[in-house]
C-alpha cells in the first residue's frame, strides 16, 4: 500500500481542470486519480481537512468570481458547480475515495521542522518578489512528516503542483550544514516533536507540473500509468 497526501490544487484540478494553468499537471492528475480509483487496494489518498475547505473555495471562485482575474476562462454554470460539489462530497464522505485527514497537535508542533527552513532560505521561483509559504503549506508538509513516521517514508508521497512547496521539501531533504541547523534552533523542534531534523523524516514528493518520468517511476512501478475511465464520476473538463 502506498499513501498519497494531496494538496488542494491537485484535488481541485482533478474535478475542475481549468483551475490549473499547467496542461501537463491536468493530464498527470487525471491519470493518477483514475488509476487509483481502479486500484483501491494499492493506494490510499489522504487530504488535510483545511485543503477540503480550499477545494470548495476553488469551486466557488470559478462559479461566482466574475470579477476575478484568475478565472480566465469565465465562470462555470450553477448546475456544473452543484454537480462538482456533490461529486466531491461523495468522494470524501466516509473516506469513499479521499480520506479527510484531521489536523492534530502533532501536525501543529511539526511545523517547527519546516517553517525555519522556509523563512531562512530565499526559495521562490519569483525573482522580484520572494515570500515564504503560508502556514497551511507548512502544516501540509508537517502532516507528511507524521504520515512518513506512521507508514514509512518510502510509502508516503506528497503530491502538489506548487513549485515553492516542493522546492522547500527538496531543500529540507538536502544536506543542511550543522551550523545552520543550530542557528535555526532545530534542536527545539526535536524536543517538541521527538524527531531529529534531517532528510530521513521527510516523505517523497511529486510536483505534477514539473516531474519527469524518472520522478514518477520513483513512486509508481510504471509511467505513464495504464488508462482507466471510471464510470459515474463527474468532472468538468471544458
Amino acid at each position: 500500500m502506498k499513501y498519497f497526501l494531496l494538496d488542494a490544487n491537485v484535488v481541485a484540478g482533478y474535478y475542475l481542470p481549468r483551475s490549473l494553468t499547467s496542461k501537463k499537471a491536468r493530464e498527470n492528475i487525471r491519470l493518477i486519480f483514475n488509476y487509483v480509483r481502479a486500484k483501491p487496494d494499492e493506494f490510499f489518498l489522504y487530504m488535510p481537512n483545511f485543503c477540503v475547505a480550499e477545494v470548495f473555495s476553488v469551486f466557488m471562485k470559478h462559479s461566482f468570481g466574475t470579477w476575478n482575474q484568475q478565472v480566465r476562462e469565465g465562470t462555470i454554470d450553477t448546475r456544473v458547480y452543484t454537480s462538482l460539489v456533490k461529486q466531491f462530497q461523495k468522494d470524501i464522505h466516509n473516506g469513499h475515495f479521499i480520506y479527510h485527514y484531521e489536523l492534530s497537535r502533532y501536525h501543529i508542533l511539526g511545523i517547527n521542522l519546516v517553517a525555519p527552513i522556509d523563512h531562512y532560505y530565499k526559495i521562490s521561483r519569483r525573482r522580484k518578489q520572494i515570500v515564504p509559504m503560508g502556514t497551511f503549506d507548512h502544516l501540509l508538509i508537517s502532516m507528511g512528516i507524521h504520515l512518513a513516521y506512521i507508514h514509512g517514508r518510502d510509502n508516503v508521497c506528497i503530491i502538489s503542483t506548487d513549485s515553492r512547496l516542493t522546492d522547500i521539501l527538496m531543500k529540507c531533504k538536502s544536506h543542511i550544514p550543522l551550523s545552520v541547523v543550530e542557528k535555526l534552533k532545530l534542536k527545539i523542534a526535536h524536543e517538541l516533536t521527538g524527531r531529529f531534523f534531517g532528510p530521513k523524516i521527510f516523505p517523497k514528493h511529486l510536483n505534477l507540473k514539473e516531474a519527469t518520468k524518472k520522478h514518477f517511476l520513483r513512486v509508481f512501478d510504471e509511467w505513464p500509468l495504464p488508462e482507466h475511465r471510471p464510470r459515474g464520476v463527474y468532472r468538468w473538463t471544458e
